[in-house]
């Protein structure tokens, strides 16, 4: 297939299976280095997202990154990638790169923000300033920071030069391994009462909403179909309904369907999302 028609492609397909937002990688997401600007196949994906209606465009950072390691070399590294994954972001069009924070590796959580802190500001020097990086919560566990809004609001707090580019991505089965209990009403609005008030849900525009077959406050991190794991519907539902997300955007971070060949099963993807826009209380885009 020529390689222009692969871009144009996954906004055709993200199209039919009722996506009106995408997340994608441009760069390998277990890879250290950045692959060479492509201006063909960045203008083919930016035609392709306009002529599909496909916006915003999210990017996940490679999850090799670790702002906060004490180890320099790593640290160097992790700066360097995200800062030029940053770059390319913008000329794909998107307007925000995620990425996971990563370990302390045994210094401590109070290092490690400072740490992350320090990563940040080196991250954004010179970077677009189109493009907003965003924190992701993680699980825990391990010397992972993120798994309390605290962390992600103090290393926010203390790169306050850049408060208008930085922001956080909450993953829905993160914050279920991390032990915050999603699966109730009660739950699910006193988890987005605690994320407004230390974090500020304006600084929030993403979310990754995700199942998991993992038991609450397991830290581990596995994905799974919504209804098909074991965070209950009743309190992921509130979430997703709640008026505090109206203006954000929802992505689908769960496994593809595969047919008995192998192939995608995009049919079944689109029942998911059928399934997933109606626990939001969203109607399925018109074509």
């Amino acid at each position: 297939m020529p390689t222009n028609a692969k871009p144009a492609q996954a906004m055709r397909i993200a199209r039919e299976i009722g996506c009106d937002a995408a997340q994608i990688f441009v760069t390998n997401p277990r890879g250290w280095r950045a692959p060479d600007p492509n201006p063909a196949q960045e203008a083919a994906f930016r035609q392709a997202a306009e002529e599909n209606g496909i916006a915003p465009i999210v990017v996940h950072a490679t999850y090799l990154i670790n702002l906060a390691s004490p180890r320099d070399d790593f640290f160097a590294n992790s700066v360097s990638l995200l800062h030029a994954t940053l770059d390319r972001a913008e000329r794909y069009g998107a307007t925000s790169v995620v990425f996971h924070i990563g370990s302390h590796g045994g210094a401590g959580e109070e290092a490690g923000i400072a740490r992350l802190a320090d990563g940040l500001r080196r991250t954004l020097e010179g970077a677009p300033d189109s493009v907003m990086l965003l924190l992701e919560n993680d699980v825990g566990g391990g010397g992972k920071l993120g798994y309390r809004f605290e962390n992600l609001a103090a290393a926010l707090d203390l790169v306050p030069e850049y408060a208008d580019r930085l922001g956080v991505c909450l993953d829905t089965a993160h914050l279920w391994g991390a032990g915050f209990d999603i699966g109730t009403p009660e739950g699910a609005t006193r988890t987005l009462d605690e994320a407004d008030r230390i974090l500020g849900l304006a600084r929030v525009p993403v979310w990754h909403i995700n199942d998991t077959p993992k038991a609450l406050g397991s830290h581990l991190d596995n994905h799974a179909r919504i209804g098909e794991g074991i965070i209950p519907l009743d309190g992921l539902g509130t979430l997703l309904r709640d008026f505090r997300l109206t203006d954000a955007t929802l992505l689908l971070e769960t496994p593809i369907a595969e047919l008995a060949n192998g192939k995608p099963d995009w049919p079944h993807d689109r029942a998911h999302m059928e399934r997933a826009r109606a626990l939001a209380g969203l109607p399925m885009p018109t074509a």
